[in-house]
This record gives structure tokens, C-alpha cells and sequence, in this order.
């Protein structure tokens, strides 16, 4: 199992965790859940920036032009971790110059990164990686060099599955970062304003907010039609089984928490609400707005059995608490499907939601499964041994877990209503 080890960066002061398949973190605000969750985007995107790297190296092969001609793979991955990390966090000069990450991929292949003086910086970012990785970043710069890598599907399929086999690790990274509504508010103009931005501009963008304007550009001509047709075509164009069911039951809860359903039509993005009626998705509701890219990105990757690890910032945002309900269970059940997730929130409806579908798993075997069927569909029951949940505060993260009861902690999700009735209670009291 994969570990990350976070010391004095931001609001944290230490953490080591290790991955799972869902994990969970609440907290309150400006406690470092959010630096959690793109500490280990960082990490795990980094078998993406290889085969980028690798496709470079191709295409300097063939004359391209490039200030790291010359540059050992080694080198230009170090290059591009300092400058992700960068985007993500910002400049070191003002971070504790004890700041070190450690990303744990497998137990002879790491990679940290930590701060040292400089001539140029007294917080320079210093990246160190495992020999084995070394190693295994040696090879594939010979194999480059050797003239193996081209640019054909199946060499590139190759090449990513060498990769991810090293790394232990099948699945894709995508990041959902919160403030969603902003960018779905400006759909018609996203495009133009970022095909204007230079390398400089895009780079001086929070990097996990550039991977996912980039990823909803690509995506938005894939909702052309409605849901239902969307599933026949895949189903009709591919040889690969579609979970039909899962589908169906994602189709569903993707029109209720949004009252529709989205399209993009010639370049115009819509809410279709009826079958005669739709609003552009700019002039939607500020829930509908904040949900619409976490519901298509998920079931877009569901739809094409493409196996992702998702990292999800305030699923909640906007939205009334039966649709809070509603999105937990849509992404439990996208989980459930063979992929990853990470939540970020400060929901004690996502949290009881979470409990129920925890519930549902323990007493399966207990109960008729029928009758406990119709109240909670199969498909989002949830185990509790694939499941972590931690409270972050004060710098510091704990496990938020109760073993016995094999749920999330009551007075993580009843701790401000308890505070909320301390004070009615007291204010009673002085009344009487």
C-alpha cells in the first residue's frame, strides 16, 4: 500500500498516512485537508508527466526545438515536479524551511521532496527519488534513446502500462477542485479565455485548476446528447460489457440533484430541464453549477470503464442536503465500480450518508438482502475495510474511525449541532 508523509507544509504540521481506496477528510476550514488532497494528486500524477516527457523526447528526436535537449529524463522530471510544486503551493520563501514531502509508491520506490539554501533561494526545492526509481527512469531514457518510443497507440498503451506496473498503480488521477460554480458561470467564455493565456499565464494558475479546466474542455463535446443515448452509443460501439445497472442508477441520481440534465449543443452548454425547455448552465443555480462537472466527469470515466482515482474538494458545495445524500451516494456508487476516491468536506450530511451506506454493508449478511436492497441499492453499499476518514486540525490529522461500530465517529457529524443546542440550552436556562 502506498504512504504520503507531510511535515510543516501549510496548515499541516505533520501527517503520514497511508492510501486507500476511499478516503475521507473533514475539518474545518484552512486546516490543510485541501493540502492533503494535492499532495497526493502531486504524486500520483507523476506517472503522467513521464509519458508527457517521454512523447517530448519523441518528438526532439524528429527537431523539435527544446531547452532540455541534452536533459537526462531524471533531470526534466525534477524539473517538472519544482514546478507543479510551485503551482500548487506557492513560493517556499515563506514556507518553514523544515518542509518535506515523502510519497511512498511502493517500499523500494519513493520520491521526497524537502527544501535546502541555495545561491538563488534559501528555500530551494530539492527532490530526491529511490535508487530503484533511478533505476527504472535510466531504462526508459535508454529505450527513448534507442528509438523505441513512438507515437502509436498501442507503443504508448505499452508504455503506460510499463508505468503503472511499476508504480503499482492502475488507475488515472483526476482532481475536482472546489469553487467549480466559477468556471461553469464563465462556460461560453472558458474556451476563448484560455486559448489567449500564454505558458506563463497558464503556470501562474493553481495546477490542479489547470489540469481540470483542461480536462472539462476536452470533455464538454462528449454531452452532446442525452445520458441515455450517450450509454446506447458506448454500448453499441464497444466490445467491452457495460455495467448497465450502475449506469441506469447513475443516469438517475445525476438528474435529480441537478432537476435536469446537461448538454452541450453546438458549443452552447445547457441545463435541458423538459424536453422543450432547458436554461443555459451560466444562468443555472449556484448548486447545479458547483455538482454539473463532478457528475459528468464521473460518469464519463464510469461510461468508458476508464479506472480513475478521484480526488473530490467539498462534493456538498451549494447544494440542499437531500442532494448533498444524493451526490455522496453517486460517488460511492462511481467507486464502487472498480475506481478511487479522496473526499474533502465539511458536511454532516455527507458524513451520514456515508455512515448509512457503511451500515447497509455491515448488517448485509444479517439481514434479507432484498428488503435492505430496496432501501439502499447493492451497488453503494460500502465497506468498511476499504474506508479511511480523518479530522484535520490544528496542523495535526487523526483517524476519525469508530472500530467499533465501523462508522465514522457520531461527533464528527453531530459536533455543531451539539454546540448549536449547548448555547439554546443556555440561553434557556438563563429565562427561566
Amino acid at each position: 500500500m502506498s504512504r504520503i508523509i507531510i511535515n510543516q507544509l501549510g496548515p499541516i504540521q505533520s501527517c503520514d498516512l497511508e492510501i486507500d481506496e476511499f478516503m475521507v477528510f473533514t475539518g474545518p476550514q484552512s486546516s490543510g485537508k485541501s493540502t492533503i488532497a494535492k499532495s497526493v494528486f502531486l504524486f500520483k500524477n507523476v506517472k503522467n508527466i513521464l509519458v508527457q516527457l517521454l512523447r517530448k523526447q519523441h518528438l526532439l528526436s524528429e527537431g523539435a526545438v527544446s531547452s532540455t535537449i541534452g536533459m537526462s529524463l531524471k533531470n526534466r522530471l525534477i524539473r517538472e515536479l519544482r514546478s507543479n510544486f510551485l503551482q500548487i503551493f506557492g513560493t517556499t520563501w515563506c514556507m518553514d524551511h523544515n518542509m518535506s514531502l515523502k510519497y511512498e509508491y511502493r517500499e523500494d520506490v519513493w520520491i521526497q521532496i524537502s527544501l535546502k539554501d541555495d545561491q538563488m533561494s534559501p528555500n530551494y526545492i530539492w527532490l530526491e527519488f529511490s535508487q530503484k526509481l533511478i533505476d527504472f527512469l535510466g531504462e526508459l531514457d535508454e529505450g527513448s534513446g534507442a528509438g523505441l518510443l513512438i507515437l502509436n497507440f498501442d507503443i504508448q498503451d505499452t508504455l503506460k502500462q510499463t508505468i503503472n506496473r511499476f508504480f503499482a498503480d492502475e488507475l488515472e488521477i483526476v482532481y475536482i477542485p472546489a469553487g467549480r460554480s466559477m468556471m461553469t458561470l464563465l462556460s461560453t467564455q472558458l474556451n476563448y479565455i484560455y486559448s489567449l493565456m500564454d505558458d506563463l499565464q497558464r503556470r501562474s494558475m493553481d495546477y490542479c485548476t489547470q489540469n481540470y479546466i483542461e480536462r472539462i474542455l476536452q470533455l464538454k463535446p462528449s454531452f452532446s446528447a442525452s445520458l441515455e443515448e450517450l450509454m446506447k452509443n458506448r454500448k453499441e460501439l464497444t466490445d467491452q460489457k457495460l455495467n448497465v445497472s450502475v449506469l441506469k442508477q447513475a443516469i438517475g441520481l445525476m438528474k435529480r440533484i441537478l432537476r435536469g440534465e446537461y448538454r452541450n449543443i453546438d458549443g452552447e452548454e445547457r441545463l435541458q430541464v423538459s424536453a422543450n425547455r432547458y436554461v443555459k448552465i451560466n444562468f443555472a443555480s449556484s448548486g447545479q453549477q458547483e455538482a454539473v462537472w463532478i457528475l459528468n466527469v464521473l460518469f464519463y470515466y464510469l461510461l468508458q470503464g476508464r479506472k480513475a482515482y478521484f480526488i473530490v474538494e467539498e462534493p456538498e458545495s451549494h447544494l440542499y442536503p437531500d442532494a448533498q445524500k444524493l451526490i455522496t451516494e453517486f460517488i460511492v456508487l462511481v467507486k464502487n465500480a472498480g475506481n478511487q476516491a479522496v473526499l474533502t468536506t465539511h458536511s454532516p450530511y455527507i458524513l451520514g450518508t456515508l455512515n448509512n451506506l457503511l451500515y447497509a454493508n455491515k448488517i448485509s449478511k444479517q439481514v434479507d438482502q432484498e428488503k435492505l436492497h430496496r432501501i439502499i441499492n447493492r451497488d453503494k453499499w460500502l465497506d468498511f475495510e476499504k474506508l479511511s476518514a480523518y479530522y484535520v486540525r490544528d496542523g495535526q490529522c487523526r483517524s476519525c474511525v469508530d472500530l467499533e461500530f465501523e462508522s465514522i465517529e457520531n461527533e464528527m457529524i453531530d459536533g455543531a449541532s451539539e454546540d448549536i443546542n449547548r448555547d439554546y440550552d443556555q440561553m434557556l436556562a438563563l429565562n427561566e
